[in-house]
């Protein structure tokens, strides 16, 4: 399954949100692969891949086999708003708010 998210961290608050949770500390996958934009974890019987995209909001697309739940966790967490008082002053513009979402690129 793939997925994609987009989060207000920075690319490597997301990879290094992605060690924590997948990672030895987390769920106990194995790295098999990194990169400055990407993380590749192996283990229980399946993979997790994570890329993450710098813009003005980073792009988070993640493909995995038998870590569904895990990933769909990962999305919710790193999908969260800044607190209130760090968007403090902000101009509210009219439909910019959102609900938690991700996007199945590929379910296969």
């Amino acid at each position: 399954m793939r997925y994609q998210t987009t989060t207000e961290l920075t690319p490597r608050q997301t990879l290094e949100q992605a060690l924590a949770d997948f990672g030895p500390g987390g769920v106990g996958l194995q790295i098999t692969s990194q990169t400055n934009l990407g993380l590749i974890f192996q283990g229980g019987g399946g993979h997790i891949a994570v890329t993450a995209q710098p813009g003005t909001e980073t792009t988070v697309e993640l493909e995995t086999r038998e870590w569904d739940y895990a990933v769909q966790q990962f999305m919710a967490r790193v999908h969260r708003r800044r607190p209130w008082w760090q968007r403090w002053g902000q101009r509210k513009r009219p439909g910019t708010s959102r609900a938690v979402s991700f996007t199945v690129l590929d379910n296969s």
